[in-house]
């Protein structure tokens, strides 16, 4: 990334309680603002990290252990990247099938839809274990690429 004049860098680490993923939206909040994101782009940052970190809580520490997930996002005039890092056990949230978001509500079975929503606001997404951590990267661009 560009480490331009517009750069920006917001750091948090929390521990995993889906207590605190509120406390952390309102630090992407006002992060976001400072940079300069529309409402729907905060919106959008913070229900990908919401539906990534319980996700993160709940696969990743199946015994309830403490631990420590690091959230890093870099952003720009051009694109935002966000990195969650955790030490909880190897979980891909990227592997799961998509759901069919063409069959009725009542026809879905339970689960997915937060994971396929958080892919779709952003434009790339991976995931690594790497030394003993979970590591989910996104990229959403702000301004599209020129041809």
């Amino acid at each position: 990334m560009d480490k331009t004049s517009d750069y920006r860098l917001f750091v948090q680490d929390l521990s995993n309680q889906v207590e605190l993923i509120p406390l952390l939206a309102k630090e992407v909040e006002v992060f976001g603002e400072s940079a300069g994101w529309d409402f729907a782009i905060i919106m959008q940052v913070n229900l990908v990290l919401e539906e990534l970190i319980v996700n993160v809580i709940h696969y990743g520490y199946p015994d309830d252990r403490v631990g420590n997930i690091n959230v890093l996002i870099e952003a720009n005039a051009k694109e935002i990247n966000v990195c969650i890092t955790d030490d909880g056990d190897a979980f891909d949230p990227f592997q799961r099938e998509s759901p069919d978001v063409s069959l009725d509500i009542d026809d879905r079975p339970i689960g997915g839809l937060g994971i396929y929503l958080a892919c779709s606001y952003m434009d790339s997404h991976d995931y690594c274990y790497l030394e003993n951590h979970n590591k989910v990267k996104l990229t959403k661009y702000l301004i599209a690429s020129e041809p």
